[in-house]
């Protein structure tokens, strides 16, 4: 098995990961569950990110060195659209109030807003694959 086919595996494995989250968010709205939503729209979208990664060979150990390859990587050599990396910094933080703040509320308007930017999100990253 080539490198590149080893990437591409993996890069599809992040994907399928990201398609799940997404399902899940979807499901977690329906039911009104906003923090859950957050929580898999952000990894829905992190996944996605992470395929790219993959594919040319890159992993990072922390969140915050992925959200800023999103930005010095995708956004300011053009490849994504600057709204895509404003997606991901919305998607970033709001994870981690929804995570990390005990007292966090989020509107159903707002997260299927939120949907929306992040399945374009996702769909910007995954024409890279």
């Amino acid at each position: 098995m080539t490198e590149q086919h080893y990437r591409g595996m993996i890069a599809h494995d992040w994907m399928e990961k990201g398609d799940a989250a997404l399902k899940a968010a979807e499901i977690l709205l329906k039911e009104n569950l906003l923090v859950g939503c957050v929580n898999r729209l952000y990894y829905a979208a992190f996944y996605a990110v992470s395929a790219v990664l993959a594919s040319e060979g890159k992993t990072y150990g922390r969140h915050s060195a992925v959200r800023a390859s999103v930005h010095r990587d995708y956004v300011k050599s053009g490849r994504i659209p600057p709204e895509c990396g404003k997606t991901f910094d919305r998607l970033f933080d709001d994870r981690q109030q929804g995570d990390y703040t005990p007292k966090t509320s989020f509107t159903d308007e707002e997260l299927q807003d939120l949907l929306v930017r992040t399945r374009a999100f996702i769909e910007c990253f995954r024409s890279m694959l």
